[in-house]
């Protein structure tokens, strides 16, 4: 009877025990989710293997099941996004217990669309942004983000491990990351991108390009040869006014700069340097000469021409390989021209990112989604490539080509969607790409500025007074469409009337401030 009672007390205690860590267990996974996401890796293997070496977990039945929206930017809403959709939906239920809406906004159009959904207040989880559309410094300020650091260990451990110090502390506003930079090249270098067809056709010995003024022979040529086309790409926000480089304080659509080099560190309008006036005289030239399509200043969507095989030239943020993407998100081949040497900057650092809306009901599973994407191969190039054998088929492990429905499902947009270094590479591109990023990445130095943000807030009203200022003339002089020694000095003195000495100063001040500590 003793050993009777011993065993029925020992039986109750270990009930009582399992049911106290079962219930703990519920709410700590209830409150805390772990995402099970795959290991990152520097090749991705066949669609077979990668699910094989991700963890063989299921989502936790404790996790109520999700739909997360994700807007971003490219292509707009192709043919064949909802089978994509359905094929992720399949693969993450397991992992996260979630699904996910793409939801894909035109380039001409993404930038509107999200600044009037973030300020009705429109609920989502996921967005693109960056620090030249659904501004990032701008939206971060009105709330529209959630803090994520916060998050880091728990939800975004190998994403944080992968994207290191340049990626996260030259993203932060404040201290404080407001979304997750894309694992890419961390550095800029402006250039030309060229249609290498044309290039053989009309034998162009394009070495000698060093300058702006220095391709003008071949956009002659361009011009007299070949009446469908553009011979260079001058559009609003795209043109060549980039190759000046300048080290930008803040956000676009108001002044206030440093020159890379700068051993002051003086900040001062950039419309007011001598090298901008000279590159606008030289842009309105080209207008003139017809080398620029006329409506050149109210034109946004620059994919469209490109894709039509209408463009000659362009000015790009230039990388290794960036040729061979543009040839094959266009259907049309392209060379590229290096002109400025490769800077590390806050834009680099803010260039392409993913935020939580402040308006997301699941925050915690909208950041178990992003560490998957980041750091599953199988994933990751499901969303950029689409499904193997409809959108694409495997020529190696890691190199992969077209089929005819790949116009279906063809976003383009690798350097936007989480983590490059795990992409599949297409026939034409380098087998050794993501090393000659790394390269390029390490070789590449910082801006004396890089992970100072400045703090508009006490400058609101003449910001927004120089937003309307930029947005009615700099167009026009950037894309060549009017005299420069015409429109620059009412430029000039519409910032003034707008309050840019005050901003100027402010960014002085905080400068200084900051290059101080």
């Amino acid at each position: 009877m003793k050993i009777a009672r011993k065993i029925l007390a020992l039986m109750m205690v270990t009930a009582l025990l399992v049911t106290i860590m079962v219930g703990c267990g519920q709410k700590a996974e209830t409150n805390n989710p772990t995402p099970a996401t795959g290991d990152t890796q520097d090749n991705t293997n066949d669609k077979d293997d990668d699910k094989d070496e991700q963890p063989d977990e299921t989502a936790d039945s404790a996790l109520e099941h999700v739909t997360l929206t994700w807007y971003f930017i490219g292509n707009g809403q192709q043919e064949d996004v909802k089978k994509v959709e359905e094929e992720v939906n399949a693969y993450i239920k397991d992992k996260i217990n979630a699904s996910i809406k793409l939801q894909c906004f035109d380039w001409g159009s993404y930038d509107q669309k999200m600044r009037t959904m973030i300020a009705g207040t429109e609920k989502f989880d996921i967005c693109f942004t960056s620090s030249w559309t659904n501004n990032y410094f701008q939206q971060a300020a009105r709330g529209a983000f959630i803090p994520l650091n916060d998050y880091f260990d728990e939800y975004l451990p190998k994403t944080i491990e992968q994207l290191g110090d340049d990626f996260i502390k030259g993203s932060q506003i404040e201290g404080i990351n407001y979304a997750i930079p894309a694992n890419k090249e961390k550095a800029h270098q402006w250039g030309f991108i060229i249609r290498k067809d044309m290039i053989e056709k009309y034998n162009m010995d394009i070495s000698t390009i060093k300058t702006l003024e220095d391709i003008e022979p071949f956009l002659k040529t361009i011009k007299e040869n070949e009446p469908n086309m553009y011979a260079l790409e001058a559009l609003n926000g795209e043109s060549p006014f980039k190759l000046l480089d300048f080290d930008r304080i803040g956000d676009d659509k108001y002044p206030g700069v440093v020159w890379n080099d700068s051993k002051d560190m003086k900040v001062f309008n950039e419309f007011e340097a001598e090298e901008t006036m000279t590159l606008f005289k030289t842009m309105h030239k080209f207008y003139k000469a017809g080398y620029i399509r006329e409506d050149a200043a109210t034109v946004r969507d620059y994919m469209a021409d490109e894709k039509a095989g209408k463009i000659f030239a362009a000015v790009k943020s230039l990388k290794p390989g960036k040729d061979d993407e543009m040839t094959n998100s266009t259907g049309h081949p392209w060379v590229q021209v290096e002109i400025t040497p490769p800077i590390i900057s806050n834009r680099d650092t803010t260039g392409s990112m993913q935020a939580v809306s402040r308006t997301s009901k699941n925050p915690e599973r909208a950041l178990m989604f992003l560490e998957l994407f980041n750091t599953d191969p199988y994933i990751n190039n499901l969303i950029n490539f689409g499904i193997e054998g409809e959108h694409y088929t495997k020529v190696s492990d890691n190199i992969i080509e077209s089929t005819d429905n790949t116009d279906k499902y063809s976003p383009g947009t690798g350097w936007m969607f989480g983590n490059q270094f795990i992409n599949y590479l297409l026939p034409n591109e380098d087998p050794e790409k993501w090393e000659k990023f790394k390269t390029f990445n390490d070789q590449a130095s910082g801006t004396k500025t890089l992970g100072f943000m400045f703090n508009a807030d006490s400058i609101k009203t003449e910001i927004a007074q120089c937003n309307n200022v930029w947005d009615e003339y700099v167009p026009a002089l950037e894309t060549g469409t009017v005299d420069p020694e015409e429109y620059l000095p009412i430029l000039l003195q519409g910032f003034k009337d707008a309050g840019i000495d005050k901003i100027i100063n402010e960014k002085q001040k905080q400068l200084d401030a900051w290059l101080g500590n």
